[in-house]
């Protein structure tokens, strides 16, 4: 990723990864930025970069979001398309605060902490959904800003225990949220600040047959419209990037951030096909009226700033050692429930920052312990296949095409077990070991659009009690195709099944993922052993 910034120059979008619904702060030192993942945990990912464009896993705000059988696959139930939303991060008076709204728990969620790496988090649980909130600073005063086709607005009070509650009812600011627009995506996404004598808030909207387009409301006061409020909005970026050879559909839903030498620039995201929603950095300048104008080009000089040399990538190769220390996120206060059952509670195995569970994990069926250097997965419950499987694990993939592989010890597995890599998402494709008869044999397999196995390969018998899988993808002129292979030697690779077709599907509403998998489909208890994940541009041979 690095390659396509350099020279004083970067090209968007600045990380070519899925990271949708971006929202950054500076703290005077750092920038951070949270993003949407869903239903993966740990829950509400914070990157950290000196320079806006190079950036690196800081922490999370929690281990999970919550726990409930939607989000855990549990019961039947799952939390595909919802989990969390457009999350909100703000530094103020020393303290940073992430808030996020929750489709699944119908809850939303306010984090707080005096460092984003080590902790100690705040956690408070807010009856009620606020849709694509934004916090707000205003004094004495701390409000959410929210809304879809309209801008609400609620004041947060604090509890005797310092957890923030809802200190009155939801204030409708803007009835019309809309800006030159009568059909398509209403206004939301909202992002607000007091910059100068204005309150503004920016949004994203979508035309019908148009691009998505970034909008800005202002006003010199919170005063509803209804109330002789004076609301002012307009376009202020309309405008796609061509990325790879694929037509872009329109950059916008970002807020605006200043760099320590005063510069203005906007963080917003443009869809990429499967790979996902990925964040473009647009500057940003102010006329005299006080309204922001923005540029984004596909190539932009480099912001002053010094890239992060510490932390850790967004996607990473990974010999699985376990980590000295477990990471900050696990350091919450008022988690009540969250981390008190067996399933949530830390387990002493402490995974490198980029991967995310597919749901909440069940802390007892995985391992970094029981085999040092091995990512063990035990099967702890029967699953009808790998989107309902708990203990899936996950990292981003990237454009324009990247390579990944694992070796697999099958030893353990029981009959009726799958185990293998996938590139993961609703129409998803993998290459596994699978337990049939006592006897092992390799397959790839690919779903059709509504998650349904629509093709399984010629099966490979398997003697071997090691294998390395390797799952392609390309996203290059808008190839959107994944690939599959097998070796037993670490060095030659063979192909098997065919391609998959590659779609991004609302109804997971994320970018494609590598996935680590082992399922049960008859008993519990088998196991696989993960040597190595290895992760680049293209993987020759897998030895080390």
């Amino acid at each position: 990723m690095d390659s396509r910034h350099r020279d004083g120059r970067f090209t968007n979008p600045v990380i070519f990864s899925d990271v949708p619904d971006p929202d950054v702060v500076h703290d005077g030192r750092q920038y951070y930025m949270v993003s949407t993942t869903m239903y993966f945990a740990p829950s509400v990912p914070i990157m950290r970069s000196g320079d806006l464009v190079h950036w690196s896993l800081a922490g999370y705000t929690g281990p999970i979001l919550d726990d409930t059988d939607a989000l855990a696959l549990r019961n039947g139930r799952n939390a595909y398309g919802q989990g969390s939303w457009a999350a909100s991060i703000r530094f103020h008076e020393g303290t940073y605060y992430v808030s996020v709204g929750s489709l699944t728990t119908q809850k939303t969620y306010i984090y707080a902490t005096p460092s984003i790496e080590h902790g100690p988090w705040t956690r408070s649980v807010l009856d009620g959904y606020a849709h694509d909130q934004s916090l707000l600073f205003d004094g004495e005063d701390t409000y959410l800003v929210y809304g879809g086709g309209v801008i609400d607005l609620r004041r947060l009070g604090l509890a005797a225990d310092g957890t923030y509650v809802w200190d009155g009812p939801a204030i409708r600011l803007v009835d019309d949220a809309n800006v030159d627009q009568t059909s398509g995506l209403n206004a939301e996404g909202a992002h607000a600040y007091k910059i100068g004598d204005y309150y503004y808030v920016f949004m994203i909207e979508w035309p019908t047959d148009g691009v998505r387009q970034e909008v800005v409301w202002r006003s010199t006061v919170l005063t509803p419209q209804s109330q002789g409020g004076t609301w002012e909005g307009r376009v202020v970026l309309s405008q796609a990037v061509s990325v790879e050879g694929r037509k872009g559909g329109g950059a916008a839903q970002g807020g605006v951030v200043q760099t320590p030498d005063g510069h203005w620039y906007a963080m917003v995201f443009q869809d990429e096909g499967p790979l996902g929603r990925s964040p473009q950095l647009a500057r940003v300048t102010w006329e005299e009226d006080g309204w922001p104008v923005y540029r984004l080009d596909a190539s932009m000089a480099m912001p002053k700033g010094t890239p992060s040399a510490r932390g850790t990538h967004l996607l990473v190769t990974d010999d699985f050692d376990n980590e000295t220390t477990a990471a900050g996120y696990w350091s919450t206060v008022h988690a009540g429930a969250v981390t008190t059952s067996q399933e949530n509670a830390w387990n002493g195995s402490n995974l490198a920052l980029p991967w995310q569970w597919n749901h909440n994990p069940d802390n007892r069926f995985w391992s970094l312990t029981e085999r040092p250097g091995h990512l063990r997965l035990t099967t702890g419950s029967v699953a009808s296949g790998i989107l309902d499987a708990r203990n899936t694990l996950t990292q981003r993939t990237y454009g324009p095409a990247a390579s990944a592989a694992i070796l697999l010890d099958v030893s353990g597995m029981k009959d009726g077990d799958l185990a293998g890599l996938s590139a993961y998402q609703q129409k998803y494709g993998y290459v596994a070991v699978e337990m049939r008869g006592g006897a092992r044999r390799l397959v790839m397999r690919r779903a059709d659009g509504q998650g349904r196995v629509a093709f399984t390969s010629v099966p490979v018998p398997l003697d071997a009690e090691t294998v390395s899988l390797r799952a392609d993808v390309d996203f290059r002129d808008a190839a959107d195709r994944a690939s599959f292979a097998y070796s037993l030697d670490g060095v030659t690779w063979t192909p098997i099944g065919d391609d998959l077709a590659m779609e991004y599907s609302l109804g997971h509403f994320t970018g494609y993922r590598f996935a680590i998998f082992c399922y049960a489909t008859a008993v519990t208890g088998g196991y696989v052993d993960v040597d190595w994940f290895r992760v680049g541009d293209d993987i020759e041979g897998t030895r080390p």
